[in-house]
């Protein structure tokens, strides 16, 4: 038989199945709607859980990401004396490196309108920091801090501290005496906040402070010197695989790090558990089907006469039973498009939901706040899924249907 015969065959088969399945008696009586309303409802739940959670693990990795680069190198327990003789050192261990800004940071307590709040400064070029990270468009307020002594905070700390742009708050830092390295002296110097942002992590929000480098190398007394430096490459799927190669020289002087080791067990965990709500939902699309199976028992006992008629005109068992197996890919596709359609806006309704309601505890997800991820993919692995079941389901009705003798078929009323 040729293809094109073939091709003949089936789009005749997939007619003469939709022309037998879709009729008033399958669609207006019986359970026939309320198995296809019950697949429907099951790839609907498919699809949000899987565009959550893959949403997720993208919201987290843009947020590292935009914040601290690719790769994070830092001094161990010292301090980097030359950040050019550095930079050459690692631009040469590593040539694919894009960008590669230097950053100095020191635990830190802020004080404002008589609240404190311990915090982690960081300091940063606000040039090499416009070209390295992408912080930048994550400001709901404000921006980076242009002029001598002003600071953008997140919005935790703007919250707990109820501070808002051009409010005047105190950084203090512990600076060690020249005579014991146990004690420690205050140093203290007035900031002005001139920006408040959303930093993707909610222990970033809370206590993450962002200064122009030289200031906070002037308020810590550390001269030029660095505490590491933020790294961007081409391709950041590839940041675990560097990292690992530029630590094999550079540790044990350095810590080496990237965005996907900072939330490892998050990631491993949001992966894990994507994979278990699908299986388990899929459960939901699983017992719709061999609902539909009943369904489609008794809908070919109340079609023998027609199953006989196709017989007398030469339709053999086979192609009986194809036709009728094909009613399982018809149910299927038109549940699994509708399902589609009703995911879909079930997703968009989450996003409405998390910014309308505070349903997302950040300290609990490390984010308060998901961008959902719909993907292709998840698509296609659910319409394959949900067809694969729906035709098994469909396969016991349809040999039954195709084993029906021609005398048999008659004798049905």
């Amino acid at each position: 038989m040729s293809k094109v015969k073939q091709f003949s065959d089936l789009k005749f088969f997939l007619w003469l199945s939709a022309k037998l399945l879709f009729n008033k008696k399958f669609l207006f009586g019986g359970s026939g709607p309320l198995s296809l309303f019950g697949l429907i409802l099951g790839v609907a739940a498919l699809v949000p859980s899987q565009s959550v959670m893959r949403g997720f693990e993208h919201t987290l990795q843009k947020a590292v990401i935009d914040m601290t680069g690719d790769i994070q190198i830092q001094r161990r327990g010292a301090l980097i004396n030359s950040w050019d003789d550095f930079e050459k050192e690692v631009r040469e261990l590593e040539p694919s490196i894009q960008k590669m800004m230097r950053f100095a940071d020191m635990e830190a307590v802020v004080a404002s309108q008589g609240k404190v709040s311990g915090v982690l400064v960081k300091g940063m070029d606000m040039q090499e920091a416009a070209e390295t990270l992408s912080f930048q468009q994550r400001f709901l307020e404000g921006g980076l801090p242009k002029d001598k002594n002003e600071i953008a905070v997140g919005t935790g700390l703007a919250k707990k501290l109820s501070l808002s742009l051009g409010h005047k708050i105190y950084v203090a830092v512990p600076l060690s005496t020249p005579f014991e390295s146990t004690s420690f002296k205050r140093r203290a110097e007035e900031f002005t906040v001139v920006g408040i942002l959303d930093m993707g992590k909610n222990d970033w929000n809370e206590r993450l402070v962002i200064s122009h480098i030289k200031d906070l190398q002037n308020l810590a007394l550390i001269g030029d010197r660095v505490s590491g430096g933020f790294i961007r490459i081409a391709d950041s799927h590839q940041a675990v695989n560097i990292s690992a190669k530029m630590a094999e020289t550079l540790e044990p002087r350095y810590y080496i790090n990237n965005w996907y080791n900072l939330n490892r067990n998050v990631l491993e965990a949001a992966g894990l558990e994507k994979i278990v709500i699908f299986f388990v939902v899929f459960l939901i699309v699983v017992m719709a089907a061999f609902n539909i199976s009943s369904t489609l028992y008794i809908f070919i006992r109340s079609r023998y006469k027609d199953i006989a008629i196709l017989k007398t005109l030469g339709f053999n068992s086979k192609a009986i039973k194809s036709i009728f197996v094909l009613q399982g890919f018809v149910i299927g596709t038109v549940g699994t498009m509708g399902g589609f359609i009703v995911g879909i806006f079930l997703s968009y309704g989450f996003m409405w939901l998390q910014a309308t309601v505070d349903i997302i505890p950040g300290a609990v997800y490390h984010i308060d706040r998901i961008d959902i991820d719909l993907s292709i993919v998840d698509f296609i692995v659910i319409y394959v899924m949900t067809l694969a079941a729906c035709m098994l389901a469909s396969y016991y009705p349809a040999k039954k249907g195709s084993e029906l003798l021609i005398v048999d078929g008659m004798k049905k009323d």
